[in-house]
């Protein structure tokens, strides 16, 4: 096989690359206008979310767990706790509401033992109106 050939199928073989978001491991999120709602979903040890900027006001979170243990996601900003989800077994989801304010962004992260340290956090930021 070719260089060239290796180098293809190592590339077609590799996990996906992962974006950080305030240190966290996050799918990259979609480029697009803020977003008043946001589907979060729970993967192990990351999240992947469908948008990188929120709206400010009232925001709609689908929070789905897409990974094999069991997690949470759990919203602050300025150092408030907006809301979250409840633990989510495997399959389970919850939609639930947060208030967000212009211009701070919020921060994202699982509260389960361990996870946070593991990276399932990420930081989302707040349009201006």
């Amino acid at each position: 096989m070719s260089r060239r050939a290796a180098a293809v199928a190592l590339a077609l073989l590799a996990p996906p690359v992962l974006a950080g978001c305030a240190g966290g491991s996050v799918v990259a999120p979609p480029a697009g206008p803020p977003a008043t709602e946001l589907r979060i979903g729970l993967l192990d040890y990351r999240f992947q979310l469908s948008a990188a900027t929120l709206a400010p006001g009232s925001v709609t979170v689908v929070a789905t767990n897409a990974g094999g243990t069991a997690h949470d996601a759990v919203f602050a900003q300025a150092g408030h706790t907006l809301g979250g989800s409840r633990v989510l077994a495997p399959g389970e989801s919850q939609t639930f509401s947060i208030t967000v304010a212009a211009g701070s962004p919020v921060h994202v992260e699982c509260t389960l033992p361990g996870h946070d340290a593991a990276g399932m956090h990420a930081t989302l930021s707040v349009a201006r109106p």
